[in-house]
């Protein structure tokens, strides 16, 4: 039978990944800290009570599973003011290597880990001179630590090594407020928010589908591989910005141009974004639109 572990199960990504696993005919062994598992909602899975702090012994509370993969979704502090917690994210890039070597002592053939677009947004960037970051990028400066110690001590483990660049995602169940969440309750309460211009391009995609691709991946065996997981069709911010004021709030000005944009965007251009596809066959197929009238009707009941 096929065989998962899943970190952070209980994570907005996580219990839709444990859903698709199981879906998929795997096992599933739920790693959750402090018996929190509320929000996994296939109870087929194994819920295994282990934090990222002891996540060394946890071929003693499971044993050997040989090449099953490794999913590591965990992070302390990936929303909100933790994100600029230092040394909250640096701890999270030491969690993740010990995650790493944890799998590796288990047996398990790959090790795939969630990182994000914001890497790509601030790689370049941070190399700059006379720049001041905000302190949320340390984030992203976390993120970037793990994923270049994962390559260095993948370097003397015999285990592969996927690291994914999440783009911005979203979806029905979301307990976080992020950009996409903000402008529901905004024009839900018919409030103008206040945006930039929003020319800058984005790019959106439903859980449901980073969940999917998570498993192609590691269905594939990738070998020491970076991929950009996306819906995969940038789009100037305004064009999502509008979808969900017009499904909403048509009725008044979508607060788009209120504001200067003083931040930076990603390079779409320096982004391989076809690349999950041509390795996996792959492709997203909830459109930003569908996916929005889907939170819509869940928001609802």
């Amino acid at each position: 039978m096929k065989k998962a572990i899943v970190t952070g199960a209980n994570g907005f990504i996580g219990r839709h990944l444990v859903e698709e696993l199981i879906l998929n005919g795997y096992l599933v062994y739920a790693i959750v800290r402090n018996s929190n598992c509320d929000n996994i909602r296939n109870t087929d899975a194994i819920i295994i009570d282990c934090d990222m702090d002891n996540i060394g012994k946890l071929k003693s509370i499971i044993g050997y599973q040989k090449d099953a993969i490794f999913f590591d979704l965990a992070w302390e502090g990936s929303s909100g003011e933790k994100r600029k917690d230092y040394k909250l994210q640096l701890k999270n890039a030491i969690r993740t290597v010990e995650a790493l070597k944890s799998a590796n002592e288990i047996g398990c053939k790959e090790f795939i880990i969630a990182g994000s677009v914001t890497q790509l947004l601030y790689r370049d960037y941070l190399r700059k001179d006379g720049i001041h970051p905000e302190p949320v990028t340390c984030y992203a400066v976390g993120k970037m630590t793990a994923e270049a110690l994962v390559k260095c001590v993948c370097g003397e483990l015999n285990i592969n090594y996927c690291w994914c660049y999440i783009a911005n995602f979203y979806g029905e169940d979301d307990p976080t407020n992020n950009f996409i969440k903000f402008l529901i309750n905004t024009y839900s309460k018919q409030e103008i928010p206040t945006l930039t211009p929003a020319t800058q391009l984005a790019d959106f995609i439903h859980v449901s589908d980073v969940a999917k691709a998570l498993v192609a991946l590691g269905e594939k065996n990738q070998r020491n591989e970076s991929v950009y997981i996306g819906f995969g069709m940038p789009k100037p911010l305004k064009y999502f910005i509008n979808i969900v004021h017009d499904k909403i709030a048509p009725n008044i000005p979508s607060g788009i141009g209120l504001k200067k944009f003083e931040g930076i965007s990603v390079d779409y251009n320096k982004i391989d974004y076809k690349k999950l596809e041509r390795i996996t066959g792959f492709k997203p197929s909830i459109s930003f639109e569908k996916g929005i009238e889907s939170m819509l009707l869940y928001k609802k009941e």
